[in-house]
């Protein structure tokens, strides 16, 4: 399995997004951010997440993701974040949304 765990948790390998609902149960979130990329998304694999995992099926989506993720970028999620309530962040696609999760 692909696994890294420090302060975050990046899951690597195919068949990973099965376990985002039972991570998701563990961590205690509820009403988590996305963030991923315009490609992610015209690839329609936040679709097909959020179809085996219900509370992606309503969670906000930050996709505004710049290739080198900007403070600006950082500052704009975490207005989402704020707004919406959000009580985690999933990140989805490479390293630019990865970072930019983090950040928030």
């Amino acid at each position: 399995m692909g696994l890294i765990t420090y302060l975050t948790t990046i899951r690597f390998e195919a068949g990973a997004a099965r376990d985002i609902g039972s991570d998701l149960t563990t961590l205690k979130i509820d009403r988590p951010l996305v963030v991923t990329d315009a490609g992610i998304i015209a690839a329609g694999l936040i679709d097909r997440l959020a179809s085996g995992v219900p509370a992606l099926k309503s969670a906000p989506i930050f996709s505004d993701v710049p290739t080198n993720p900007t403070e600006e970028a950082a500052l704009a999620a975490l207005e989402i974040y704020r707004e919406q309530g959000s009580d985690g962040v999933i990140a989805v696609g490479g390293g630019s949304p990865i970072d930019l999760a983090k950040a928030v």
